[in-house]
């Protein structure tokens, strides 16, 4: 039968406690049945000296065992911890495998971790499956509203923009920096200032109008900051009103009537 960690410290315990009772033992054995004084006292010397060399080597290895043990036990432990913190919750735990391999009360602490991970797996494909269902719905009642919308975080960094923008202002896209990037003068004096404004205040700006040309109407620029638990901002939202293309085709017939 194999011997768990705690059944093995019990028995290193009881030898050496088997070892003081037998040294007590023979001495008071060789203390009453002694025929000399100074052979008595050669005798129990070389006793209680054995019996201490005894008990050096089990406390020994009780030093080193604990150890080694416990680092070989926690390696384990600590690899799939490690991994968890990480992010990394596919991890393959061979039960089987460990329950061979390690002492059965770590062994109930893995077993213990498999099943966490089993539970932040279903709860993280949880999360993910309703992120995108309220991304979805979100980037669909913004291409569905008459007006564009930008999303920038605080670096300047595009994160979003609806299908209105894009289509009117061909040159914006989603993959570069407003801070960085030259645009067409009607971009650059407009929206990108404005944006600009934004980002160094890191507060909301007043709305503002610009006329566009292609459009021959003005465009109003509106604005709202993007903050995260803290309150700090991490982000701003620019609207763009009066981009729907249709006002414009209803005004161009009123003024050929």
């Amino acid at each position: 039968m194999k011997l768990s960690f705690t059944g093995k410290l019990r028995l290193l315990i009881i030898l050496m406690f088997i070892v003081v009772i037998i040294q007590a033992g023979i001495i008071l054995h060789l203390i009453n049945n002694s025929i000399g004084i100074s052979q008595m006292k050669l005798d129990v010397q070389n006793t209680i000296f054995i019996g201490l060399f005894i008990q050096f080597i089990l406390t020994l290895s009780i030093i080193f065992y604990v150890p080694i043990f416990l680092h070989k036990a926690f390696s384990e432990i600590h690899t799939i911890i490690k991994d968890i913190t990480q992010g990394v919750y596919t991890i393959d735990i061979d039960l089987d495998s460990y329950e061979t391999t390690i002492d059965k009360e770590f062994y109930v602490i893995i077993s213990l971790l498999k099943d966490m991970l089993k539970s932040i797996l279903t709860f993280d494909k949880l999360k993910k499956e309703k992120i995108v269902e309220h991304h979805n719905r979100i980037v669909s009642i913004l291409n569905l509203t008459d007006n564009g919308f930008i999303i920038v975080d605080i670096k300047g960094n595009f994160v979003y923009m609806n299908e209105k923008v894009t289509d009117t202002f061909p040159a914006l896209s989603d993959k570069t920096n407003i801070i960085e990037t030259n645009f067409p003068p009607e971009i650059e004096n407009n929206i990108k200032k404005y944006t600009l404004k934004i980002l160094n205040s890191r507060t909301k700006q007043e709305q503002q109008q610009f006329f566009v040309p292609s459009l021959k109407r003005h465009i109003i620029l509106n604005s709202a900051m993007i903050r995260d638990v803290a309150g700090q901002p991490i982000g701003a939202i620019i609207a763009l009103t009066n981009l729907e293309k249709r006002k414009q085709n209803k005004e161009d017939e009123l003024n050929q009537t």
